[in-house]
């Protein structure tokens, strides 16, 4: 066991021109940090660095001794890839070939019944002094070990492979003792309602319980909420008592306790009680079919959905008067009513969700600006809809339309077919 430090300072060196370059988005640093929330450690520092031997040096001289430091990126086989011989360069220590890696990669590439390339014999070296961890994904594994009084764990830069590899590293981690000790947590998923809303409505709590540790953060779905307590008696049960009041604050607006998506609540939810779903989507065009069947096992509840981008297609496929399009506009609450009324009868299914709104940039008007989006929820026993404004660009509002329909159509799962499922704190909708 090493003599680590209660709370090691952790930093991140994420690695990739495409991350600078504004090809791919650095999530693999968020995905660390939430593999670590557990232990409620902090990360001090994120550094995004070029595909180049003197950036990552000085990245890795921006580190301390006693530092936990996770290096993402630079694993593969390709020129660019460089995180192994730099590291290796960078602490003095011969690059060796561990025989049991190239026997597993041979192994994998045998299956696959690709031959075996030269340059793919690099991911079997790794620098003295660090361990192997198997990719359960794909073919580079992780390294973790302590060089230059730092402990480094090398992570592959593609976020499923990183994904994988989190497990069993911070399982490493923690029989090293690198890590410590879990602390006592409560968490709460959110959707809904923004950031600054969750912190008034918790305002009260938090002066009340101020030993406890508090974090509030942005996912897709909407906001997490992390209570964290200290090690003694009195923290838990400060902790225990602000999960109650928090819970009685928030109400609806959670979505989940766990580290679960708000797509797999409501998958679910709906295979709990063998209901089906279809969608009906103009200006996500897509989007939430495609969130509800990222999960395996989608094709137990979600039956299909259909595109009406076009007035035509509402008219023709969903059953909305063209009259009332020209009254009313393809945005508005009878529309919207129309079309999820309309899917789940053409399709046949238990449920139906249902979308129209202007994403931006342009169509906006006074009476209708940009962001103003209708969703529509149809149940075996009603028809409900809710008018929303959302702020921010076309991506962006299209991303809080998928979170919005799908959180709304988990609350008619949680709360019943009868009644809406919205409420006066949901901070993202607006008045019909």
């Amino acid at each position: 066991m090493s003599g680590a430090p209660a709370e090691p300072t952790v930093r991140i060196i994420a690695i990739g021109d495409e991350l600078l370059e504004g090809r791919t988005a650095d999530t693999n640093s968020r995905r660390i940090q939430q593999a670590l929330g557990a232990h409620a450690v902090q990360v001090s520092l994120i550094q995004v660095v070029p595909d180049r031997e003197e950036a990552i040096v000085q990245a890795l001289d921006r580190t301390g001794t006693g530092d936990l430091v996770f290096v993402t990126g630079g694993l593969g086989s390709t020129p660019d890839d460089l995180t192994r011989d730099v590291v290796a360069r960078w602490a003095g220590v011969e690059l060796v070939e561990d025989p049991a890696v190239k026997q597993l990669l041979e192994e994998r590439w045998k299956k696959r019944g690709i031959r075996t390339s030269p340059g793919s014999g690099r991911q079997s070296q790794v620098p003295r002094g660090m361990t192997p961890l198997a990719n359960p994904v794909g073919s580079a594994p992780g390294l973790v070990g302590r060089l230059c009084g730092r402990t480094l764990v090398l992570l592959p830069g593609v976020p499923q492979e990183l994904q994988g590899l989190l497990p069993a590293t911070v399982q490493w981690l923690d029989d090293q003792g690198d890590l410590p000790r879990p602390r006592r947590t409560l968490l709460w998923r959110t959707a809904q309602a923004s950031e600054l809303a969750l912190v008034r409505a918790c305002s009260d709590i938090n002066l009340k319980y101020s030993r406890l540790e508090w974090s509030w953060w942005l996912t897709d779905w909407g906001v997490d909420v992390r209570l964290a307590a200290p090690g003694d008696q009195a923290g838990a049960e400060d902790l225990a008592a602000a999960g109650l009041e928090i819970e009685k604050a928030l109400g609806r607006m959670i979505y989940s306790r766990e580290m679960e998506t708000l797509p797999q609540v409501v998958q679910r939810l709906m295979l709990g009680r063998k209901t089906t779903l279809s969608v009906a989507e103009s200006c996500t065009a897509g989007m939430i079919g495609a969130a509800m069947t990222h999960q395996p096992g989608s094709s137990g509840f979600f039956r299909g959905g259909i595109l009406a981008y076009a007035d035509e297609v509402k008219t023709g496929q969903l059953g909305v008067p063209r009259d009332l399009l020209s009254d009313k506009g393809a945005v508005s609450q009878e529309t919207v009513l129309y079309m999820a009324a309309g899917c789940r009868q053409r399709i046949g299914t238990d449920y139906a969700v249902a979308v129209s709104g202007i994403s931006g940039p342009d169509g906006g008007t006074v009476d209708k600006p940009v962001g103003t989006t209708w969703i529509g929820i149809a149940t075996p026993e009603a028809v409900f809809a809710r008018k929303y404004r959302f702020p921010s660009d076309r991506e962006r509002n299209r991303l809080l339309t998928v979170a919005a329909a799908v959180d709304s159509l988990r609350r008619v799962l949680e709360l019943g077919d009868g009644d809406p499922p919205w409420q006066p704190t949901d901070s993202w909708c607006r008045p019909s």
